[in-house]
């Protein structure tokens, strides 16, 4: 069963034994306890990394043609599981070969192609690389070639504004990435035949995006319904020790017998069974295969 915040705090109050509220603001102390049930919250949501929370979105796009291969991660997303950018040039071979033959192959995918050879329009993936590997590999592209151009990426962050140069391809589909400082998405190349600037519209990434929480009698937070009693136990034990300077050992086994509950959960949707974590040793088919994305991004 799902609560309200009202219900929760007045769940909380009840245990602790204070004045009964018909709203969280009612008094300091259950507006206190309103507090507590929303610091337990998003502390039991960065634990679970939920799935509720992951969804599809799109980047941010510069729009800037001196650096069309820079892109932003929007506000709210905790992490980035896989990218993808829309291929939509049909005519060109090389460009085929550039994102098939290097991405594809990597990510373990079989394009499907016409019968002409060329794959048709479509998302195709862009691996995530770390920093420094992304650096080395754009850092060997040739300035002196046509295809071959360069734009100054500048990051203030933490109070340092710092310039560097990065190299980029203008004619193919992009097919590498790198993350920096949890907000600039920087791309290897792009097509100057099909967009001048790399397009938010084109993008598609699976990513993990940070709840609200609103303090408000009515509010529900987002939470499966087995996931209520975790937090309600988590928000008497500590509203136990910081309110009243006691423990609340029955609400601490409580929380405890629910992480490990749910632990066992994660663990039975999410680890492959003992035979499938096996060495492969040549066995047919590809129901293992899955695309490797570089790992996730996260901050």
């Amino acid at each position: 069963m799902k609560y309200t915040l009202l219900e929760m705090t007045q769940d909380v109050l009840s245990n602790m034994s204070s004045d009964e509220v018909n709203s969280i603001g009612d008094t300091v102390e259950s507006l206190q306890v309103a507090r507590i049930i929303k610091q337990k919250y998003f502390d039991v949501i960065n634990r679970l990394n939920l799935i509720e929370h992951e969804q599809l979105l799109q980047l941010n796009p510069s729009l800037d043609d001196t650096s069309p291969v820079i892109m932003y991660v929007p506000e709210g997303v905790s992490n980035i599981k896989w990218l993808k950018y829309f291929n939509s040039n049909t005519s060109s071979a090389v460009n085929l070969a550039e994102s098939t033959d290097i991405n594809d192959e990597i990510n373990g995918i079989t394009p499907t192609s016409s019968s002409s050879g060329i794959s048709p329009p479509g998302y195709a993936y862009v691996t995530l690389l770390p920093i420094e590997q992304f650096i080395e590999m754009v850092n060997r592209f040739d300035p002196s070639v046509d295809n071959v151009e360069s734009f100054t990426f500048s990051d203030t962050s933490n109070g340092f504004n710092k310039s560097f140069t990065f190299y980029y391809k203008n004619d193919s589909q992009p097919c590498y990435a790198t993350i920096i400082s949890n907000y600039y998405v920087i791309f290897d190349s792009y097509d100057n035949t099909v967009d001048d600037t790399l397009q938010g519209s084109k993008t598609m990434f699976m990513g993990s995006v940070i709840p609200t929480f609103r303090m408000e009698d009515s509010f529900i937070p987002d939470l499966a319904e087995e996931q209520f009693p975790l937090l309600l136990s988590e928000a008497k034990s500590l509203a136990f020790y910081e309110l009243k300077q006691q423990p609340h050992q029955l609400a601490m086994q409580e929380s405890k017998r629910g992480w490990s509950t749910i632990q066992k959960k994660k663990n039975i949707d999410n680890v492959p069974s003992d035979f499938d974590q096996l060495p492969d040793f040549g066995r047919k088919g590809n129901y293992m295969r899955q695309p490797f994305l570089g790992g996730v991004y996260s901050w």
